[in-house]
Parts: structure tokens; sequence; C-alpha cells
């Protein structure tokens, strides 16, 4: 059983989590429509009622409100308040798999979560997730070789380079192959990019576990959609693959050496 302090910590992260989360619905909805994350203040976006700070608490005020405008009593769409709940919840998660590591997977899973719903509202990555990605990666391993922290969830500064090199080249080279089979953008260079963090992040192995379940997952989703038919998922019925890179490197996070561990007991080592 954790002992209170570790349980104390557990309830910060979680909270710290939700209200950052917070926060990233603002610049989820504004940066891509050039608005300032500062002000004007949080309003409805119906009505443009100012949100007291009350009818701002992470999760609890979705609940309290029902759902609605205080004033208006317009719905509040509910993936503001599932954003929340999913930040808070990879924010304990990330405490739980890492203690006193966590602050910087904190600061990846808020870039993932940022770039996640912009792409897919927008079919764009913004450059503070993806190159401010890949200077996170490379900064913190940095920090880490050279002050001889081992083990540490961040790769070594050599890994981390090669991850990098690795991650953007192999993405370049599947995005310039299908362009040219295809005649057309195969990929954005966003997802070029957002692959290198996760390798300056994580080193080479991350990039392959990753590459293979953001490919994987996308095939199984894709069919479903062509299944669907386009016409009952609307706007949804094209999904960017930089949600997908995401949930394989969350996979990569949390389950990585389970991951490759039966990997290498189906192959029979």
């Amino acid at each position: 059983m954790p002992d209170p302090l570790f349980r104390i910590f557990c309830v910060f992260s979680f909270c710290l989590g939700a209200v950052i989360a917070s926060f990233l619905n603002v610049v989820v909805w504004r940066v891509p429509r050039g608005e300032s994350i500062v002000l004007p203040p949080s309003h409805c976006p119906k009505c443009n009622a100012r949100i007291k700070w009350w009818q701002n608490i992470p999760i609890l005020s979705y609940i309290a409100l029902r759902g609605r405008c205080a004033r208006c009593r317009e719905r509040i769409s509910p993936r503001y308040v599932l954003v929340e709940l999913l930040g808070a919840t990879l924010f304990l998660a990330a405490f739980w798999r890492y203690g006193i590591y966590a602050p910087v997977m904190w600061v990846w899973i808020s870039l993932m979560i940022v770039g996640s719903f912009i792409d897919f509202d927008w079919q764009l990555l913004p450059d503070f997730v993806t190159i401010g990605g890949m200077a996170l990666g490379v900064a913190a391993s940095a920090v880490f070789t050279f002050c001889g922290i081992e083990p540490s969830p961040v790769a070594p500064l050599p890994m981390s380079l090669t991850g990098l090199a690795l991650g953007f080249g192999l993405l370049w080279l599947v995005r310039f192959l299908g362009t040219k089979a295809f005649k057309r953008e195969a990929m954005g260079m966003g997802d070029v990019l957002l692959m290198g963090a996760i390798g300056a992040l994580f080193g080479p192995l991350a990039v392959i576990v990753t590459l293979i379940i953001s490919s994987v997952a996308g095939s199984v989703i894709g069919l479903a959609m062509i299944a669907l038919s386009k016409t009952r998922l609307g706007k949804f019925a094209a999904i960017p693959f930089g949600p997908y890179i995401c949930l394989g490197c969350l996979a990569w996070m949390f389950y990585g050496d389970a991951l490759v561990a039966a990997y290498l007991h189906l192959l029979g080592f």
C-alpha cells in the first residue's frame, strides 16, 4: 500500500493534470485562430459571458453546471471535460510510472495533448509541439547525461541524437516515397518532426515501437471509417496521423518494456 506522502503526490498529480489540461483547452482553441492565450479571459463562445473562477474549476464545474453555460444555458462541448480528465489521468499515470522524473513527462504529455487535438481540428501540428518536443528531448537528455543521472526515462544523449535522426529520417522517407507513389502529399511535415521529437526523448527503439503501434491503430481506425462511410463520419472522415503517433508514444511510455518483451517472446527469444 502506498505511503501517505505518495498518495498526496498522486492527488497533486491528478489535480495538476486537470488544471493544465483546462489551460490546454484554451491553447487548442485559440492558437490555430491566431488569438492570444491570455486575453480575453475565459468566456462562453456562444454568449461571450466571462466565466467566473468558480465556474472554471476543472471537471467539477462542468458537472455542477451540467455541461451548460451559467448565463445562456447553451450546451458546453463535452470535449472540454474529456480533455481535462485525459490530462489528469495521464499526469497521474506519469507520476506513478516515473516518480521524480514525471515533470519532464508532464511537459511532453501536454505537448502531445495540444498537438493531437489541433491536428484533429486543423490537420496541422504546431512547431512549438514538434520542434519544441525535439528541443525538450535533447535538452533533458543532455542535462541527465552530463549530471550522471541514470537510469532515467529520457534516452542518454548519444541515443537521443540517434533517435532524433532515425525518427525524422524514417518518417521523411515514408513521406517522400508516399508522395512519389500517390502523386500528392502523403504525410505532413509535422508528423515527421513529431517522430523526431519522440526519438529525441526516448531513443531509436521508441521510434520503431511507436511507428508500428501508430500504423496499426491508423489502419484499424481507417478501415472502420471506410466501413462507416464518410456521410456518417462527417468531418472526422479524415483523421491525421499525428494523434496516432501520440497514441503509439503513450503505449511506449507506459508499456514499452512489456511490449518489447512480448514481441521477443513471440520470436522465441
